[in-house]
C-alpha cells in the first residue's frame, strides 16, 4: 500500500537526521541564537506548525501503537528531544512499557526527556501529549492532526521554551504511546516513575489544542484541585475564549449534540488526577473530524493553533512561578 512505502521513505529521512545529531550535536543553535526574543518566538512557532505537519502526514500511517508509523513518530521525537537538548532517564529517550489488552499483552514505548530546573531541580513538573493514534482501515489513514499530533508540537514547543531561560522547577516531557487504547503509557509512567513520587508536582496536558472553531475557544481543566487557575484565566493575554472546563464526571459542551465531555478523565492527565496529582489540562471541544480520517492538518487555522500554544506557554510560566509549597499542599493522597 502507498502508506508502506511512505513510511519507508520517511525511516530513511528521519535516519539521515539522527546521523546528523551524532555528526554535529543537534543543539538548538537556530533557536538558542535568535537575535530577540520576538525572532525567537517566531522560529519557535514556525517549528511547531512543522512538527504537527511531519508527525499527522501520510507517511506516519497514524501512529498506531505496535505500528510502523508509531515507530517513525518516535524516531521523530527522538531527533527533535536531541535537538531541544533534552535529557535522557538512563541512556535512551525510549521507555518501553508492557501493557494488556483484554488477554493478551502489549507492548508500547513512551519518548521522555528531561529538562533540569535552576531553583527547585528535584521537584518536577510533567508535560505530557500522547503521540499514538489509530491505524489505517484498508486505504484510510487516520492521521490525527488535532488528535493528537497538535499536543506533541505544543510539548516540543514548551520544552523550546524552557531552554533559553532556566526554569525554576525541572520537567519530565513525556510523549505517551498507546493513551487511545487506555492511558496505558501515562499508567505505565506513574506505575514507575523515574524519580520518587513525591516529588512531582503537576501535569500539564495537552490533547487536541489545535481546533477552536468558529468560537476560538480552548478549555482548561484542573481548577478543582488548583483553584489558582481561576487566577491565572482571568488574567491570561490572549485573543482565544480560555474557558475552565467542569472537573466533574460529565459536561456537554459546544455544539448541540455532541457527545459528552467526560473532562476528568479524557486524556492521560486522569491518571495524575486519581494518584492525587494537581494538574492542566487543555484540550478543545470535539468536532465533526475527531476519529475519522478528516483530522489532517490542513483543516487547522494556524493563527488559532499559534494563540493556544502561547496561552498554554503562558500557563506554564505561570505554574513555574508558584510556590514550592502551594504546589506541594495541593497534592491529595487519592482521588477517585
Amino acid at each position: 500500500m502507498l502508506w508502506r512505502k511512505l513510511i519507508k521513505q520517511l525511516f530513511v529521512r528521519i535516519g539521515l537526521l539522527l546521523s546528523l545529531c551524532v555528526v554535529v550535536p543537534c543543539v538548538v543553535a537556530p533557536l538558542a541564537a535568535a537575535a530577540n526574543n520576538s525572532e525567537y518566538s517566531e522560529r519557535s512557532w514556525q517549528q511547531a506548525w512543522q512538527d504537527l505537519q511531519q508527525l499527522s502526514a501520510d507517511a506516519m500511517a497514524g501512529r498506531a501503537t505496535g505500528t510502523a508509523g508509531n515507530e517513525a513518530a518516535r524516531l521523530y521525537l527522538q531527533a527533535r528531544f536531541a535537538e531541544l537538548q533534552l535529557l535522557t532517564a538512563g541512556d535512551s529517550y525510549f521507555q518501553p512499557f508492557v501493557f494488556k489488552e483484554g488477554f493478551s499483552q502489549r507492548q508500547g514505548v513512551n519518548v521522555l526527556g528531561l529538562r533540569r530546573g535552576c531553583v527547585h531541580p528535584d521537584r518536577y513538573i510533567v508535560v505530557t501529549a500522547h503521540y499514538d493514534h489509530l491505524k489505517p482501515r484498508g486505504k484510510k489513514i487516520f492521521n490525527g492532526a488535532d488528535d493528537n499530533a497538535s499536543g506533541v508540537a505544543g510539548l516540543l514547543y514548551l520544552a523550546a521554551q524552557t531552554l533559553t531561560k532556566c526554569p525554576a522547577y525541572s520537567y519530565w516531557f513525556l510523549a505517551t504511546d498507546a493513551e487511545e487504547m487506555g492511558l496505558d503509557g501515562a499508567k505505565a509512567f506513574l506505575a514507575a516513575p523515574p524519580v520518587p513520587r513525591a516529588q512531582l508536582l503537576l501535569n500539564i496536558n495537552l490533547d487536541m489544542i489545535s481546533r477552536g472553531e468558529m468560537n476560538q475557544r480552548l478549555y482548561l481543566a484542573g481548577k478543582k484541585q488548583l483553584p489558582q487557575l481561576k487566577t491565572f484565566a482571568a488574567a491570561a493575554k490572549t485573543p482565544l475564549k480560555l474557558t475552565l472546563a467542569h472537573d466533574g464526571r460529565q459536561s456537554r459542551l459546544g455544539r448541540h449534540g455532541n457527545a459528552a465531555v467526560d473532562w476528568a478523565n479524557a486524556s492521560d492527565h486522569a491518571v495524575f488526577r486519581k494518584a492525587g496529582m494537581p494538574y492542566l489540562y487543555f484540550g478543545v471541544d470535539v468536532h465533526p473530524q475527531y476519529h475519522t480520517p478528516q483530522d489532517d492538518w490542513q483543516r487547522i487555522d494556524p493563527d488559532y493553533f499559534r494563540a493556544a500554544l502561547e496561552l498554554i506557554e503562558q500557563s506554564r510560566g505561570w505554574a513555574d512561578a508558584l510556590p514550592l509549597d502551594e504546589l506541594a499542599a495541593a497534592q491529595k493522597s487519592s482521588v477517585n
